[in-house]
């Protein structure tokens, strides 16, 4: 694709204090957001800065990289990732291949960005460090206990007090800033699923396999691999420039609680069923440094912004996504950009309100539609056996065979789900979006708020029905 000459933001005619709680992916991409556009962010990170660094795998969309490479991160994401254009489907239960699917040029190119692997801990360094350069604060061992907002203050646990005009909560699902907002802590409600992730020697787990796959694999393609099962399934892809693959496990689970950071699981091994593919049964056996996340159902929040407008959430702490999927990150980047795009526009402390709720309006819609295609596709990769799974496998092999891609169409057009993921999702340019609703809207308002003030006002008494009304006609 065309390399994107990083534009340079216009900066906000008022620029404000906003204090970001949480400083995952979420809060430091908001962190850079806002501070490409001159306002001052404070990040509140309840760690040391290294516990919130994951091992684990991570899959940038294009919808994502397309943010951050016009943020001018590509060149610093090519360094620490791998750009992927193949995904290669088999049977978790068994060597079996049932088809691969080829991203096309052209789309990828429509969407100006790239499918990239790489590692969250490089990820995160990446923006630390990026957010750094614009100037933003980033206090580790900050722990928030109290959020005031209607008079947009945090207490940490020191016993300090900070005020913003903004707070951003991007905390996650069980964080503070939910709680504040819906008025109690929600643990949300486990599904009976967990996901864990697990990372192993590239040259121990392609080692061996079977002919037929060996010929459909091209680890210089930097396939992602999925293995669809009963019930549950895997993903697994390289990082680390291939040395390692990281590993997707969607297991059935009765433990009820467990998240990103926490210690090394060692249930895997039993976890992960029988039959299994020997490569997948390979890890699960003998992968170190597991990490179990239980899936969680969480209730819907009616509004992502506080009555005061001075507290909104963003990422999984306004829209929880699955932990497998692959736009849960990305869904936190477009938020963050949005929140840029609306507020590089702040000129009077009377926008915040408004500028709030155009981002839940903008985002809540966006974020509806993606959950519920990741919650498709979750639900098409663990099909259980069956007259589904068998149409499903036979249609794909058959597919293979024929040369095609495993998405395709049965006349070889695209079917309903990848135009989703190509057409809306990885095209779909959320900062434009931002700024549609500031020249249809935002700029509306303030021009007519000019006019109001601009013109003489003269009373006119309606006395047949004892009112009062104000004209600005003059």
């Amino acid at each position: 694709m065309k390399d994107e000459i990083p534009a340079t933001p216009l900066k906000a005619p008022l620029q404000i204090r906003f204090v970001i709680v949480g400083g995952g992916i979420a809060g430091l991409a908001s962190a850079i957001a806002l501070a490409r556009v001159g306002h001052q962010p404070i990040v509140l990170e309840k760690s040391d800065g290294r516990k919130n660094r994951g091992k684990h795998g991570l899959r940038i969309s294009p919808n994502m990289s397309k943010i951050l490479y016009h943020w001018g991160l590509k060149q610093q994401l090519l360094d620490i990732g791998l750009v992927s254009s193949v995904l290669l489907f088999t049977r978790s239960d068994r060597e079996e291949l049932l088809g691969a699917q080829i991203w096309d040029y052209e789309l990828l190119e429509e969407a100006r960005g790239d499918f990239i692997l790489t590692a969250h801990e490089d990820l995160h360094r990446v923006l630390s460090e990026t957010a750094i350069a614009h100037g933003v604060d980033i206090r580790y061992n900050a722990e928030v206990v109290d959020i005031d907002p209607d008079c947009g203050e945090v207490r940490l646990s020191s016993g300090e007090s900070m005020l913003a005009d903004v707070i951003v909560g991007a905390d996650g699902e069980t964080g503070i800033s939910r709680g504040t907002l819906v008025g109690q802590h929600d643990r949300g409600t486990p599904v009976g699923m967990s996901v864990v992730s697990a990372t192993f020697d590239t040259a121990a787990v392609t080692r061996d396999v079977p002919d037929e796959i060996k010929d459909a694999v091209d680890l210089e393609k930097n396939m992602i691999f999925v293995a669809f099962g009963e019930g549950g399934g895997a993903i697994g892809f390289p990082i680390h420039r291939r040395r390692d693959m990281n590993f997707h496990f969607l297991v059935q689970d009765s433990e009820t609680e467990g998240t990103w950071g926490d210690p090394p699981c060692s249930d895997l091994k039993t976890l992960v069923r029988n039959p299994c593919d020997p490569r997948l049964r390979l890890v699960a056996d003998n992968a170190r440094d597991a990490v179990r996340v239980v899936i969680k159902e969480y209730s819907e929040l009616d509004s992502w912004v506080h009555d005061s407008a001075r507290l909104v959430v963003i990422g999984q702490a306004a829209h929880a996504i699955p932990p497998i999927a692959i736009q849960g990150h990305a869904m936190a980047v477009e938020d963050a950009a949005v929140l840029g795009k609306l507020f590089c526009h702040l000129s009077s402390r009377e926008q915040i309100a408004s500028f709030l709720y155009a981002f839940q309006d903008i985002r809540q819609r966006r974020v509806a539609t993606i959950r519920e295609v990741e919650l498709e596709t979750i639900w098409f990769m663990m099909l259980e056996d069956g007259p589904e799974q068998r149409v499903r496998d036979a249609s794909m092999k058959a597919k293979y065979r024929a040369g095609k891609n495993a998405m395709a169409g049965e006349d070889g057009e695209e079917d309903t789900l990848q135009w989703k993921e190509v057409r809306e999702t990885f095209g779909y340019d959320c900062e434009d979006e931002a700024e549609n609703w500031w020249m249809q809207w935002g700029r509306l308002r303030e021009r007519a708020k000019g006019v109001e003030l601009s013109q003489p006002r003269e009373m006119i008494f309606s006395f047949g029905v004892v009112s009062i009304t104000e004209s600005t006609e003059g």
